[in-house]
């Protein structure tokens, strides 16, 4: 039964909050006096019927009681079918989770006000903005399924304390570097030069090309046919032209089977990094996913609509090639607004135009202002 109680000149309220399993105590914010005890005692009794009231509905929901730890097998047993770098991501979040939380304890203890707690917690660590997100985003998919399994009641997380995503600025290999790149391409063995060529002529991922085979490249009708991990889809895109002399170099080479010898992506990494440093090129912060941001960002400066470049890399939303790779370059902006032409007469003919007249402004001030008229 909630009371109240006495606390240096304050007045308190404690209660028995059976979904945590514990006594809680709370300040009401009153002074104490006997008109602000009698207050707080009918505090206390409506905050008790509120309790009892909820204590009722979640017996009712017959919540399935169990430890946070089964409920996480339970979770991951579901998500079985993810992503090998899925699953290891929501086994990372877990470690982080029950350094805050027992997990042994039943999972009623994940509450609104515990969960942002962890969140708040979080904001004195030295993560960066992007590890918060991910820890953010994994919690609420967790959550989700703990409400749809009925292993606590549901509650809404306050956007204000959940961590946003932060887009950095976009680093795609620079003009010069990637001529010195090509250019020292003819010193490396076909493995290494095939593996550069794809990624930075294709835009794939890593995970869609470790395991391409001779037999996965037409080379009548210039395509590769692959298989992505990540989206679990089968596709077909064509091949450049300059790539395609690439492969076709490798196949004669392999003949059959698997066109690479790395045996897993990390192996992928390590290589590209290796060159990287030869190269002298370890401080621009390029990673293997720069080839695939660098083949968005030429292709769409290049004039290729967006449309494409999303079905060629294998984004299932164009929103995702479009907000996080998408980087026109100076001079394509440039051409873009060379195109604006703004019908404003100037006062002085010094803001027109080389080759323009005042008359030329006029036109097409006239123009605008019968646009107007038609409109109205």
């Amino acid at each position: 039964m909630a009371s109240v109680y006495k606390k240096g000149n304050k007045i308190y309220i404690t209660w028995y909050d059976a979904l945590e399993g514990k006594n809680k105590n709370k300040s009401l914010g009153l002074d104490y006096s006997k008109g602000n005890l009698k207050k707080a005692k009918s505090m206390a009794k409506e905050f008790q019927k509120k309790l009892n009231e909820r204590d009722q509905k979640i017996k009712s929901m017959n919540l399935n009681r169990k430890s946070i730890s089964l409920a996480f097998e339970h979770f991951l047993k579901n998500n079985s079918n993810k992503h090998p770098k899925t699953i290891e991501e929501y086994n990372w979040f877990y470690a982080k989770f029950i350094t805050w939380f027992n997990e042994d304890e039943n999972c009623t203890k994940l509450t609104k006000l515990s969960c942002e707690e962890w969140l708040i917690s979080l904001r004195k660590s030295k993560y960066q903005q992007n590890t918060l997100f991910k820890l953010s985003k994994v919690l609420k998919k967790f959550l989700r399924f703990l409400f749809e399994y009925q292993y606590t009641p549901m509650f809404m997380l306050n956007s204000d304390i959940t961590f946003k995503r932060e887009v950095k600025p976009l680093i795609i290999f620079s003009v010069d570097d990637l001529k010195l790149m090509i250019s020292e391409l003819e010193f490396k063995n076909s493995n290494f030069k095939t593996l550069f060529y794809l990624l930075l002529f294709s835009g794939l991922r890593p995970s869609d090309i470790i395991n391409l085979g001779a037999e996965d490249i037409d080379t009548k009708d210039f395509t590769i046919a692959y298989y992505s991990s990540k989206t679990k889809n089968y596709s077909i895109i064509p091949v450049h032209p300059r790539l395609m002399d690439v492969l076709k170099e490798r196949i004669s080479i392999v003949e059959n089977g698997r066109l690479f010898e790395y045996e897993n992506i990390n192996n992928i990494g390590k290589a590209v990094r290796r060159y990287f440093k030869d190269l002298g090129l370890e401080t621009r912060s390029y990673n293997l996913r720069t080839f695939r941001k660098t083949f968005i960002s030429i292709a769409h400066a290049s004039g290729m609509d967006l449309a494409t470049v999303s079905k060629l890399v294998g984004h299932s939303q164009i929103t995702t090639t479009e907000k996080y790779y998408n980087k026109l370059s100076l001079a394509k902006k440039q051409e873009e607004l060379d195109k604006l032409d703004m019908p404003v007469k100037e006062n002085t003919i010094s803001y027109l135009t080389e080759g323009e007249t005042e008359g030329d402004i006029e036109s097409n001030v006239t123009k605008l202002d019968e646009m107007q008229l038609e409109n109205n």
